[in-house]
This record gives C-alpha cells, sequence and structure tokens, in this order.
C-alpha cells in the first residue's frame, strides 16, 4: 500500500545553476510544516534520477507523489523510472509533481506550476492528479518534444558548449551557430496521413506545445488528448531559415508558413540516412531509425486545480 503522506524528491543538484537543491530543501520545509514525509534524494551521475525513481516504487510502499527537481532532462528520467511499472504497482502508481529548477522547463510550464518553493508546496498538496500522456521513443518515454534535424542540432550544441546562458536565449544563440552550416536531414517519414522522403529542416513528434525553454513549435499540442503533432518543415536556406526562427520565437507564428506541415499521429516511423540523432526534452532520446508512439494517460500529474479545469475528463482527484 502507498503512504498517503509521502512525497520524494528527486533532486539534479547541477540543475539551475546549482540551486535546485536549495530550492527542494526550501519546498520541502514548507510541506513538513504541513505534516507532509518528505525526503529528498540528489544525485550524483547520469542515470540516478532514473534508478533512485523505479526503486521507490518497488522497493517498499510506493510514496504518493515522486517529485522531479530540475529542468526536463531530469522529468525525463523520472518518467521512465515509473511509467514502465504502471500495470505491475497499480493501483499504488505515485503521482508525479513538478518542482522546476532547471534550465527549460517547459512541461511545468504548460500546466502553469510556479517556480516559487511556497507555490510548488500549495500545489503539491491541494492539487489535482490529471492523467497525461508521454511520447515514446523505441522504449523510451519522453515528456514534451522529440525531433530530428536543426532543433536537434541546436540541442546537442547546447548541450555540448555549457553555455552561461539558459533557456530560449541559448536556444536563440545555438541556432544562430548551426544555421550558418545547415544543410538538411535526409528522412523517410512513415505511418502518418502523409509519407515523406526527401530533406528536411526539422521533423518534430509534439506531446506539448513547447520546447527547448518556451519555443513554441506545436502551439496548438496537448498532454492531454490522446495522440502526438508531428510537425515537419521542408529545408530551406539560411535567409528564409531565419525569418522562421523570428515567427517560431515570436509566439509561435511560423505555422502559416508554407514549408510547414503539421499532422496528428498515434505512432509514427523516422529512418534516416546517414543515422539520426533524436533530442527530447534537451537529452539524446534515440538514434534513427526509430518508432515514436504516444502513450495515452501514462502517468498522473499534481497540477492547480485552475490548470485542471479545463481537463475534467482527465482529474483523478486530488492527492490527499
Amino acid at each position: 500500500m502507498s503512504n498517503e503522506r509521502s512525497i520524494d524528491f528527486i533532486v539534479n543538484p547541477t540543475s539551475g545553476r546549482g540551486k535546485a537543491l536549495a530550492f527542494a530543501e526550501s519546498t520541502a520545509r514548507s510541506l513538513r510544516s504541513r505534516g507532509v514525509d518528505v525526503r529528498i534524494h540528489p544525485t550524483a551521475k547520469a542515470g540516478d534520477a532514473e534508478s533512485i525513481a523505479r526503486s521507490l516504487c518497488l522497493d517498499g510502499p510506493p510514496p504518493s507523489i515522486i517529485v522531479p527537481c530540475g529542468g526536463d532532462g531530469t522529468i525525463q528520467q523520472v518518467i521512465n523510472g515509473v511509467a514502465p511499472l504502471r500495470e505491475r504497482i497499480a493501483p499504488h502508481m505515485p503521482a508525479i509533481g513538478l518542482a522546476p529548477a532547471g534550465r527549460c522547463n517547459d512541461f511545468a510550464r504548460i500546466f502553469s506550476i510556479s517556480r516559487k518553493p511556497e507555490s510548488v508546496a500549495r500545489t503539491l498538496l491541494s492539487g489535482k492528479r490529471l492523467a497525461v500522456d508521454l511520447g515514446r521513443v523505441n522504449d523510451r518515454y519522453f515528456c514534451t518534444v522529440a525531433t530530428v534535424g536543426v532543433d536537434a542540432d541546436i540541442s546537442e550544441f547546447v548541450d555540448k558548449q555549457n553555455l552561461p546562458i539558459r533557456g530560449t536565449p541559448a536556444y536563440v544563440w545555438a541556432a544562430l551557430r548551426v544555421l550558418a552550416t545547415y544543410k538538411g536531414r535526409p528522412i523517410r517519414i512513415t505511418g502518418t496521413r502523409h509519407p515523406f522522403d526527401d530533406k528536411v529542416f526539422l521533423a518534430s513528434c509534439a506531446n506539448t506545445s513547447s520546447y527547448g525553454g518556451s519555443i513554441k513549435i506545436v502551439p496548438h499540442a496537448d498532454a492531454t488528448d490522446g495522440h502526438l503533432d508531428l510537425c515537419r518543415i521542408d529545408h530551406m536556406g539560411l535567409w528564409r531559415s531565419l525569418y522562421l526562427l523570428a515567427r517560431v520565437l515570436f509566439g509561435g507564428r511560423h505555422v502559416s508558413m508554407r514549408e510547414v506541415h503539421f499532422d496528428t499521429v498515434t505512432s509514427v516511423r523516422f529512418e534516416c540516412n546517414p543515422q539520426g540523432t533524436i533530442w527530447a526534452d534537451g537529452e539524446a532520446i534515440g538514434t534513427t531509425p526509430a518508432d515514436i508512439a504516444v502513450v495515452p494517460q501514462a502517468i498522473d500529474v499534481i497540477v492547480p486545480a485552475e490548470s485542471a479545469a479545463a481537463s475534467d475528463s482527465r482529474i483523478r482527484g486530488s492527492w490527499s
């Protein structure tokens, strides 16, 4: 049986320029003052968040809520530790709380999760459990957008360069550097109503509307609608790509451009020659060929009551 008054934080201490641990500790103090049993688990190396989350679910009574404290990459690790266990540990599957303290926090942003510890504590105590979809690249889960092409190259640039800036500014700087030499990505896309075999600027499967620090690649995407939104952008030259970038950054206004194509999919296959790396949630998640699919209602996320109001059919009630 799950512990009905327990919350476990899994913290990436390097997130938020080293401030994530302080964020978790501040939130924990607020929760403990209200009688909640809180434990904090800092990670020490890559993969720790996933293994800690799995152990919390299997090595004893699962906690009520597991809270990844960091950015979208930390959330990705935690959900890969938890989501595969849904059938095995049901009905005691922990909900996922969100403590946004990373470079990019797009998953938390779509649910209007504050970056203030006291507000996060209130949401964890009085929020609603909302059934949320995930995406999956082969056997790996993601929460925001999986992509191949120029934006994957940009994500790799940001990851390797350890830039002193974060969020959207980091991605804009990286985009300018990558676009200067980008030649397009040959790809075959099947499983959609519009199969494709040519060069692309990018191809993305979106569970959420944004990635990379609020870059709205698919403004209409919804993580509770039971499908992924495929965005394919045809290859284009440098000046046209800079125009595209500007329109993306100004609220997703690229959607009307002739090179931009959308479709809804439950599963799709990407094949690239040469092989392409797929990035999701700011992390390299796999390589092509890859099967990308939606996993409907894969996890419950604790969200503010007002954020859940528009998705009443998927609210599972409060956690307490």
